[in-house]
């Protein structure tokens, strides 16, 4: 078996900024939280765990402790969740990916139109850049925008990790159904050239394997793009996840997703080579 890894992968710039805003915090030692899972990986969610790194939810922001640090995950927050912070004295270190923020900020000044979000419902970058529009409605597929239900005019945002054909296709149908649609766009450029990377490596491998977090929705993207594409691909957490049947191909890809750390890619990455050795 011979390994290729896709020219892209690992941590985008927005998950980097993050882990470091949180590392940097807890360093200093301060009483950190973190406002649900700071990224979709266990690995790092247990690193940061290991340095004091506390995760809140919602409902736990009232019993914060005075001068509390609270870290906002790169998928952002609500408005209504940072008012509920400063009212209770605490610290905010916003490391919502500024793509994102961008997004949040796009969808609330697209005044007078109807707010449509394409993206994974309960993903929590959908539901804040949902409360940034409220009234705003998301579609997960070209088949839901077809029967959505909004006014004209419209408007139209993306989850930045959604899947930039699912996202042609239902600008595409609702384009169609309001011809004057605004289109805000808003997937981020690491998720396309990670997505545009894989399809590269699709092109000369027999079989693919992704590295990443079991919730992560990129990771879930780039094995559903590697099936869409004809190859046998699996998502794996650890090199532990690795199935016996990979050490059958040739050529094996190995790509990760936005939130997968350099040591588990490469980790995997050496499982890979030893089942290939003799």
């Amino acid at each position: 078996m011979r390994v290729e890894r896709a020219r892209v992968m690992g941590f985008c710039p927005g998950v980097r900024r993050a882990v470091r805003l949180a590392e940097e915090s807890a360093a200093a030692g301060e009483s950190v939280f973190v406002l649900g899972k700071l990224v979709h990986n266990d690995r790092v969610v247990a690193r940061l765990v290991n340095l004091g790194v506390r995760e809140l939810d919602e409902a736990g922001i009232a019993a914060l402790p005075p001068g509390a640090v609270v870290v906002i995950r790169s998928h952002g927050a609500a408005p209504a969740v940072f008012q509920a912070l400063r009212a209770v004295g605490a610290r905010v270190v916003d490391a919502t990916c500024p793509k994102v923020a961008a997004n949040q900020r796009a969808a609330a000044a697209a005044g007078g139109r109807a707010i449509v979000i394409a993206g994974d419902r309960g993903h929590g970058e959908t539901t804040a850049l949902a409360a940034h529009a409220p009234g705003s409605v998301i579609v997960s597929s070209a088949e839901e925008a077809a029967s959505v239900r909004v006014d004209d005019p419209a408007a139209l945002v993306a989850q930045t990790t959604f899947s930039a054909a699912e996202y042609g296709a239902v600008r595409e149908v609702l384009t169609r159904r309001f011809p004057a649609l605004a289109d805000l766009g808003g997937i981020c450029d690491a998720t396309a050239s990670r997505q545009e990377a894989l399809r590269e490596l699709c092109a000369r491998v027999d079989a693919v394997v992704v590295v990443g977090g079991v919730d992560s929705a990129n990771t879930r993207r780039l094995a559903e793009l590697a099936v869409a594409l004809g190859k046998p691909a699996w998502r794996v957490g650890t090199a532990a996840d690795l199935p016996p049947d990979i050490a059958a191909y040739d050529v094996v890809g190995l790509t990760a997703g936005a939130s997968t750390p350099g040591e588990a890619i490469d980790e995997v990455e050496r499982a890979l080579f030893a089942m290939a050795a003799p």
